[in-house]
């Protein structure tokens, strides 16, 4: 296995009356990584340790094997963040911010200009470029936030709650630019979010920290799996009795049926991870003389995953 790109070793940040860590993860190249915790959690302190803002009381941060606290400047030199409040002072225009910032990363003046006009365009702020940060609105200034973290060429990027303030289109929008940085140029993202679905959609893997501690660190499929234990399939049948439920729930694989809404025509089956039931399903319900309706896997299995883990208060993963 290659060389971790990001790295958490043991790593504590002991408050006195608080406690974040021990936490151990890895990001490799190329990973986009979903990091998921209620507030309060200890997700802001990691971001701070990856970023050298802190230092941890004791373990490693390690940034491509670099320490981002003793060797700061190279060990950020091709990191872009983009923070959850972002505080960009309003009297500048975003030719002006990007330009200080290309500068302060060291970017020579003919490539800044020509990389300003192609993040701008690529973040939807073409128009907007010489107009003070003053007149945006809230969706504006994140898109230059997430432009300011990728100023500069960087090869990893630290994005957290990126889609705060984004309309669907630009959530959307900035999906598939993400996918697009991971795939083509190979970069690497830890992403700190809240909106499961998002996560989901976008990560190869999540990480999850409760009150200090982490509670699972893997690829999505892999986490669901071990913490539910089963997908769910959604079938919406009409008439769907209990002699309906009965027949179904007799299929191997399916661990149980539960009705889920009360008009009856809808029902949740468990179904063992890895095993397909949908065939045989939909043949019980035509046999049955019951009309089917529809049939899907659950999607946003994210979010009861993440719902239960909280609820288990222990590492799962």
């Amino acid at each position: 296995m290659c060389a971790a790109v990001i790295e958490f070793s043991s790593a504590i940040k002991d408050y006195g009356s608080k406690r974040i860590g021990p936490v151990t993860f890895s990001l490799q190249q190329g990973e986009v990584v979903g990091f998921l915790g209620p507030n309060g959690s200890g997700k802001t302190t990691c971001i701070r340790l990856l970023l050298g803002l802190m230092r941890p009381t004791s373990g490693t941060v390690r940034i491509r094997g670099l320490d981002p606290i003793s060797q700061h400047a190279r060990a950020l030199r091709r990191v872009g963040y983009s923070p959850e409040l972002p505080n960009i002072q309003t009297f500048l225009t975003p030719r002006e911010l990007l330009t200080l910032v290309a500068k302060e990363l060291g970017v020579p003046a003919l490539e800044t200009r020509k990389e300003i006009v192609e993040i701008l365009d690529l973040v939807g702020l073409s128009e907007y470029i010489d107009i003070k940060v003053s007149k945006f609105s809230k969706g504006m200034v994140q898109r230059l936030s997430i432009a300011q973290g990728m100023i500069g060429s960087p090869d990893i990027l630290v994005m957290d709650e990126p889609m705060i303030g984004l309309d669907p289109a630009g959530s959307a929008h900035f999906r598939e630019v993400f996918r697009d940085f991971a795939k083509q140029r190979g970069g690497t993202i830890f992403l700190s979010s809240h909106i499961m679905q998002e996560v989901e959609s976008l990560c190869t893997s999540a990480i999850m920290i409760h009150k200090g501690q982490l509670l699972f660190s893997g690829p999505t499929d892999e986490i669901i799996a071990k913490v539910l234990g089963s997908n769910f399939l959604i079938v919406e049948a009409d008439p769907f009795g209990d002699e309906l439920i009965k027949l179904i729930s007799a299929i191997p694989g399916v661990e149980g049926v539960t009705r889920k809404l009360t008009d009856g025509r809808t029902a949740e089956l468990k179904v063992e991870p890895g095993k397909e039931v949908r065939p045989q399903v939909a043949e019980t319900v035509i046999r049955s003389g019951s009309k089917l309706y529809s049939m899907s896997y659950e999607e946003n299995l994210l979010e009861r995953t993440y719902i239960a883990a909280l609820k288990q208060g222990k590492v799962v993963v």
